[in-house]
This record gives structure tokens, C-alpha cells and sequence, in this order.
């Protein structure tokens, strides 16, 4: 019998790992060499020669990196590189544009591991997930990856060698759509915002293409100028008039702009080669450029915004749910409404918007609240409590003997803040109120989490199920909409 259990359970082990997916590289052998041994003592070499100077100890947020065959663009990547080792990372965000494949999608790989012959590394699904759920046209699409694409790969080896236990998030911009790419940088911003994880960005970029030796020079000196100036729009009209080629630049919009959100706006280019320069044909018309940027993290680094930060203390929400329960329990009890002793602490006399939810059983059992200030908040949370139980049209009236059972949550509102563009709202930290004429619906951030719902169909459900209107209402410009952040907190969550 323990022969047959440990046959099972060697037979488990032996099945999780087949079941796991691994993105294998398809370009090992050729673009690098395809041992360990061999490709450890490149990137050694290359690491080697690097001599940055003064940018010894830049820790960066970002760093553009090119991709071509590792003769020709390792020595330039391994500048930027190098600086890896100051971070101490936990995550590492590839963002690369597919040479071949266009989808009009975003692409976020969403296996478990990524491979080259240096080693195997975990992809950071938590934050994969998070990406794959912010858009409905972000979508792990494999075959992006592989048959031969090499600005995702490429990066990979020297990841690995910098950084043997980060993991990666690899993003391959399979789009032209300007649109979809803001929508990616507004995502990773909201990622790295909202996380304690240490996470470096890599855009994956050659430079110009194909010309000869001075014309490639000139050329790429004058993309190098507008990238240092951080300036998007100028580089994208020079792109598109052809005075700028940058082959991963679909990768470098979004990158660019989430450095500029996080104060990263002061990039330093650390080296620029070319292939003329590595094979020594400066009369050659098919050259290639390569340079290696980096954006180093602001003196403040990534802050969260204010309204995200936790206002209350532990004694401070332990209070607030005691009042709640005490409240609901009262009126039950007595058919009328508590009133509360005034605290002494200033924070819970000020004005503030709450919502209070009941959940019995992991199921929604009342929810009541409102949406501007109107009392100050030990007195709200009172009168949300008892509402939310005995006053939610959807529900009836809580009994006595199902308190025992009910977790009481409170949500405490900033300020409504009015937007014009609906692409603005971060799934899991805005709460929505959407109006038109008298018509409205709110949903809290938590619904967002709860759901796994994308933002269209966030949006969609509320304007069709909360505010009875066209399911496509958020589009129409004589909308309203309104987000705000919430600081939550549960009996559950306390006990």
C-alpha cells in the first residue's frame, strides 16, 4: 500500500511538472549560443567591458535594450543591464514589439515559466493577471513569442544572468493602436503603484535599420535626442515621417510614459554602437544601430498617491466596525436608532462618504451608503450599518440571529473627482458613479476585484444593471462620471 502511495505521489510531482507551461527559446544556437556554458561566458565577457563611470550606481526604473544577435547588440545591452544588480528587483517587466505578427492586441504571457539557456525563470502571474484583466484586448497570445522573436528573447539571458531569481512579465505589443498603448502604460502604472514589489522596465529596441554608415549615425543620434528629451508625441511624428526608425518603438511609447509618471524623466544614454562598428564594413548599406538608456528611479521613487494611502489606524477601524455592529444591534433590539457618544478623535468626527456591506456567508446580505459627505463619519457609519440591514430594497430586513453569521465591512470615500475620459479608471482602485440626467449607479473598487471583470464590462454593468441605462452609456459624452478610492477594511479582515 505505501509502494502504491509513493508511486501516486512521485507520479503527482512528476505530472505538475509537465502541466506547467514553459516558453522555450527558438533562437538559441543561432542569434546566441545554445549552451549555458558558452552563453555564461559571453555575457561574462561583455559585462566586463562595460565602464560606466559616474552611472555606477544609477538604480533604474527603466532601461531601453536592443535585441539583435548577441555578436552585435550584447556589448551596448550590457550597459544597461549591468545596473541591475543595484536594485535588488524582484520583477522584471519586458515590454518588446512583434517583428511579425500583428494582432491589434497587447499580448501578456501567461505560462508559468520562461527559458533560455542560462536558466528557467517564474513569470510573475500576479501581475500578469492583473494586466490580462485590465483590458479586454490585453491577451496571452504564445505564439507571439515564439517561431523566431527576438525582442523578447534576447533580453531574457541577460535578465537572468543580472538577476538569477527575479521574475518576468513578459508583454509583447502586438498593435499600432495608440489607444491600446495607453491603456498599457495607464495599467502598469496602477500595477506599480499599488504593489511593495521592487520592478524594473525593459523596452526592447533596435534603432535604424539599413542604411549606410553616417546616414544610420545621423539618424539615430536624432532619436536619441528626442527619447532624452521625453518627449513622446515629437518621437512618434518622427517616426511616422520616416526621420526616426526605431523598430521596437510600439514598446518604447508606453515604456516612456510610464518613466515620465514616476518622475524617471531625466534618462542618461550610457552607449550606442553600431553593426559597422562590430564587423568594421563602414561601407556597408545594411547597418544597424544599437544604444543602451537608462531611466534612473526618481530621488522620491514610486509613490502612491495620497488618497491610496491608509488613513485610519487599527484602533481606529476596530472602533468603527464595534459601532457598527452595535448600531444594528440596538435597533433590532429596540426598534430605534442608537446615538452615538461623540469620540474624541478628530478623524472620526470629520465629514466624510461611506458605504457599509453586509456579508453573510461570503454572499452580499445589504449595502448601503452614500456617495458625498453629509454627517461626520462615526455618526455615518451608524446610520449606513443599520440601513444596509434593515433598508436594502433588494434584501429583507436582517434578523436578529443572523448577526452571529454577518461580516461587516466599511468603506470610507475620498472626494468624487469628475473625468472626461473613462479609459482613466483603474480596475481595484476607482470606484465609479455614473450619471445621465437623474439617472445613476456606483460601484465600489472592490467590485472590480471581486468580479475579475476587464473595464468595459465593469462599465457596462453598471450603466445597464445599476444605473438602468444603454449598456454602452460611459461612451456617450452627455455622461457623467465620477471616480473615487476608498479606504476598506472588514471584522473579517481584523479578527
Amino acid at each position: 500500500m505505501l509502494e502504491k502511495i509513493g508511486i501516486f505521489l512521485c507520479f503527482m510531482l512528476f505530472s505538475t511538472n509537465l502541466w506547467a507551461e514553459t516558453l522555450e527559446p527558438s533562437l538559441a544556437g543561432t542569434w546566441y549560443p545554445g549552451s549555458k556554458k558558452e552563453l555564461d561566458s559571453m555575457l561574462t565577457k561583455f559585462f566586463n567591458n562595460v565602464e560606466l563611470g559616474k552611472n555606477k550606481d544609477i538604480i533604474p526604473l527603466g532601461i531601453i535594450s536592443p535585441h539583435a544577435g548577441l555578436v552585435y547588440s550584447g556589448p551596448i545591452a550590457a550597459y544597461g543591464y549591468s545596473l541591475l544588480k543595484n536594485g535588488n528587483f524582484d520583477t522584471v517587466i519586458v515590454i518588446a514589439t512583434s517583428h511579425r505578427y500583428n494582432a491589434g492586441k497587447v499580448s501578456i504571457y501567461n505560462g508559468d515559466n520562461v527559458k533560455s539557456p542560462i536558466s528557467t525563470s517564474k513569470v510573475d502571474k500576479e501581475i500578469t493577471q492583473k494586466l490580462l484583466a485590465a483590458n479586454p484586448d490585453f491577451e496571452s497570445i504564445t505564439q507571439v513569442f515564439t517561431g523566431g522573436e527576438n525582442s523578447f528573447e534576447i533580453q531574457l539571458p541577460f535578465v537572468q544572468y543580472q538577476l538569477p531569481n527575479a521574475q518576468i512579465v513578459p508583454i509583447m505589443t502586438a498593435t499600432t493602436d495608440y489607444s491600446l498603448l495607453d491603456d498599457l502604460s495607464e495599467a502598469l502604472i496602477s500595477i506599480l503603484e499599488n504593489t511593495d514589489k521592487k520592478i524594473v522596465i525593459v523596452a526592447s529596441s533596435d534603432m535604424a535599420h539599413f542604411h549606410p554608415y553616417k546616414q544610420t549615425i545621423d539618424m539615430d543620434n536624432h532619436t536619441i535626442d528626442i527619447i532624452l528629451s521625453m518627449d513622446t508625441e515629437e518621437l512618434k511624428k518622427e517616426v511616422e515621417r520616416g526621420k526616426c526608425e526605431i523598430c521596437g518603438f510600439h514598446a518604447i511609447y508606453p515604456f516612456m510614459k510610464v518613466m515620465k509618471h514616476f518622475g524617471a524623466d531625466k534618462p542618461i544614454m550610457l552607449a550606442y554602437q553600431n553593426s559597422a562598428d562590430i564587423t568594421g564594413d563602414k561601407y556597408s548599406s545594411h547597418i544597424v544601430g544599437y544604444s543602451s538608456i537608462v531611466f534612473p528611479e526618481s530621488k522620491s521613487g514610486i509613490q502612491k498617491k495620497e488618497t491610496e494611502q491608509e488613513v485610519y489606524s487599527l484602533e481606529e477601524k476596530k472602533y468603527l466596525l464595534d459601532l457598527a455592529r452595535k448600531s444594528i444591534t440596538y435597533y433590532l433590539k429596540n426598534g430605534k436608532r442608537m446615538q452615538p457618544e461623540k469620540p474624541d478623535d478628530e478623524k472620526l468626527t470629520e465629514e466624510r462618504a461611506v458605504f457599509v456591506t453586509l456579508n453573510e456567508f461570503g454572499n452580499l446580505r445589504g449595502c448601503i451608503g452614500h456617495m458625498h459627505a453629509q454627517m461626520p463619519l462615526y455618526k455615518a457609519i451608524s446610520e449606513m450599518a443599520v440601513s444596509a440591514a434593515c433598508e436594502d430594497p433588494r434584501f429583507p430586513k436582517v434578523k436578529e440571529k443572523e448577526l452571529k453569521d454577518i461580516n461587516i465591512e466599511i468603506s470610507v470615500l475620498t472626494p468624487m473627482e469628475q473625468i472626461t475620459d473613462w479609459k482613466q479608471i483603474r480596475m481595484g482602485i476607482d470606484g465609479v458613479w455614473i450619471k445621465k440626467g437623474w439617472q445613476s449607479g456606483v460601484f465600489l473598487p472592490q467590485v472590480a476585484t471581486e468580479t475579475g471583470w476587464d473595464r468595459v464590462t465593469f462599465l457596462e454593468n453598471l450603466c445597464a444593471h445599476k444605473a438602468g441605462l444603454k449598456k454602452d452609456a460611459y461612451k456617450d459624452p452627455n455622461t457623467e462620471i465620477y471616480i473615487y478610492q476608498v479606504e476598506k477594511f472588514s471584522e473579517k479582515e481584523l479578527d
